[in-house]
């Protein structure tokens, strides 16, 4: 996030990218706070700078020296041509250089079995170096690519929120055709908040070749019995999501209040047998966090482990919606707001 603040303070941003940043700067005061904060960073450094004028008569002496070494060199070198054409041929010394090519090129120089054995071992160092960050450095892109379609995500949230007089977040309902959380995408997609269904996926839960789709609000509650599999089959793959709260057998949605430790939304987190946390995407060091406030947060499950696990159980130790306000539970794919339906 601050390298798009940076980015947008240096003019470095597309036009696109830029507005996305004064969209987060005016909607989230976290934001706009840490842009100006930035920004006198940077204005400190413009005016940090001072031009210096060089010391007078630098040109003039820089030349001198420059001079006076070419003649001298131009001197030896005539002298050393006229002693060398006097010379024989044969009596003259062997360069250095013309010993060491010798040395290269003679029987001594062939290449020994330890000689594989130091390049092999070199090989193998540069190998356990080499691919372990290589794959690092992929986990780290993938990681970020996934955070900035959460930004995306949080900016279509809140749009969606703001037209509404509840300022409530997408619902997923108690019965019908999408009461399950991968659902709450399609009104952000099919009302124009999201520009593409592929923001609500990591691409690294998906096939590099298969473009991701998923199925309208329509053709969902229209759809016959032996059609629903098929139209179903991307939802697994769509992130974590808020169930909302259920009081008498109702469940309401989320609401935007700007809440800094309020999740909405989070890499996929499937629940296993005895509650195991399985996180899909980014191995199993952690996961994106989108809070109510607009920030995403990468949160490693070794570090702070109780904390993820409050955001997948409700205060019951269910996985469905959470009791009470204060009790936010992240579903994932086709977990359903009330278990018992």
């Amino acid at each position: 996030m601050r390298d798009n603040l940076l980015g947008y303070l240096l003019n470095a941003l597309e036009e696109d990218e830029a507005r996305d940043v004064e969209v987060m700067a005016e909607r989230s005061p976290e934001v706009e706070h840490e842009l100006k904060r930035l920004k006198t960073h940077v204005n400190l450094l413009e005016d940090s700078w001072v031009d210096v004028s060089p010391p007078a008569g630098l040109a003039a002496r820089a030349c001198a020296f420059l001079d006076s070494p070419i003649e001298r060199t131009a001197a030896a070198q005539t002298v050393a041509a006229d002693q060398s054409s006097e010379t024989p041929l044969d009596d003259r010394p062997i360069a250095s250089n013309s010993r060491a090519f010798s040395a290269l090129t003679s029987n001594s120089s062939r290449f020994t079995f330890a000689d594989m054995l130091v390049a092999t071992g070199a090989c193998l160092a540069a190998a356990v170096i080499f691919f372990p960050a290589l794959a690092s450095s992929r986990m780290l892109a993938s990681r970020l690519q996934c955070e900035n379609n959460l930004h995306q995500v949080g900016m279509a949230l809140h749009e969606f929120a703001y037209q509404n007089k509840q300022q409530a977040y997408p619902a997923i309902d108690a019965d019908g055709p999408t009461n399950f959380a991968g659902s709450f995408g399609l009104p952000l997609v099919e009302q124009g908040y999201l520009k593409s269904p592929e923001y609500l996926s990591c691409a690294a839960n998906r096939e590099k070749t298969d473009k991701f789709r998923l199925p309208t609000l329509k053709e969902v509650a229209q759809a016959a019995p032996e059609q629903i599999p098929g139209l179903h089959a991307n939802f697994d793959l769509v992130y974590n999501y808020n169930l909302g709260t259920q009081q008498n057998g109702r469940v309401t949605p989320p609401k935007m209040q700007g809440r800094a430790d309020y999740p909405v939304v989070s890499d996929i987190v499937r629940v296993g047998d005895k509650g195991k946390l399985s996180p899909k995407g980014h191995g199993v060091t952690g996961v994106n966090v989108l809070f109510d406030d607009g920030r995403v947060e990468f949160i490693r499950l070794d570090e702070i482990p109780e904390l993820v696990r409050q955001y997948y159980f409700n205060d019951l130790g269910k996985v469905e919606a959470g009791v009470n306000e204060n009790d936010p539970v992240l579903g994932s794919g086709f977990t359903k707001a009330l278990s018992g339906r």
